[in-house]
């Protein structure tokens, strides 16, 4: 204990050594964060070299930890019902939800085609969360958009949301699309709507307007109406 005493107050006194061990474990900590953030970028370069559509913001396919490259085991619907007894909504909604999960679910082992939903509510009530675990319980992969994402885009809309939904017709598992603020890109047809816009709601409803066995699309919105 004596020799570590002298040791360590040698180190203190010490201004050049002092300087050294604060220099190394600054350096240490730099190369941690260094390699993280290293790691967050070659992953999303390996997703867009691996084709992920540039609208897609989030998904679970094409995970570079392991997700999402083997196929997740599909619940039954009394298993679905119980995954979801963590989320905290009205008791109404809350079964509902879960109805549609196990219907989701049955879907997915039959091999019949899914139906597409609409989720409405107020931002952060959850509707992300139950998309993302719809997928999961399901047995699907799942990718995220934002209708504020495509507004912008006018006339490219419609050749990003082409090449979107034929990236989700390759899915091996399946894919949940999820879209989020789709009332941003979406709405009655008008005199006042851009041809832009025109075009991408006319290229929703055309990959949409089937049932499809490879991919379920989840549309959520703000506005009641919208």
């Amino acid at each position: 204990m004596a020799h570590l005493g002298a040791a360590a107050l040698d180190l203190l006194t010490d201004r050049d050594k002092l300087l050294m061990l604060v220099a190394g474990g600054s350096a240490l900590a730099l190369g941690v964060y260094g390699a993280r953030e290293g790691a967050r970028v070659a992953g999303r370069a390996a997703e867009r070299w691996l084709g992920t559509p540039k609208l897609v913001r989030e998904t679970s396919r094409w995970s570079l930890t392991g997700r999402g490259l083997t196929a997740p085991r599909v619940k039954s619907s009394d298993a679905v019902k119980k995954d979801f007894s963590d989320i905290i909504l009205p008791e109404g909604l809350h079964n509902q939800v879960r109805s549609l999960a196990a219907t989701a679910a049955n879907t997915k082992r039959h091999g019949a085609p899914f139906r597409h939903m609409l989720f409405y509510g107020p931002p952060g009530t959850g509707k992300t969360l139950v998309a993302k675990r719809l997928a999961r319980t399901s047995g699907l992969d799942y990718a995220i958009l934002s209708g504020g994402d495509i507004a912008p885009l006018e006339g490219g809309a419609v050749t990003q949301l082409h090449s979107t939904f034929d990236w989700a017709e390759k899915s091996r598992k399946g894919l949940l699309l999820f879209i989020d603020e789709a009332d941003a890109f979406l709405g009655r047809r008008s005199d006042a709507m851009s041809e832009g816009l025109r075009g991408a709601l006319n290229a929703l409803l055309y990959r949409t307007g089937d049932q499809s066995r490879d991919f379920m699309v989840v549309l959520a919105t703000n506005r009641p109406g919208g």
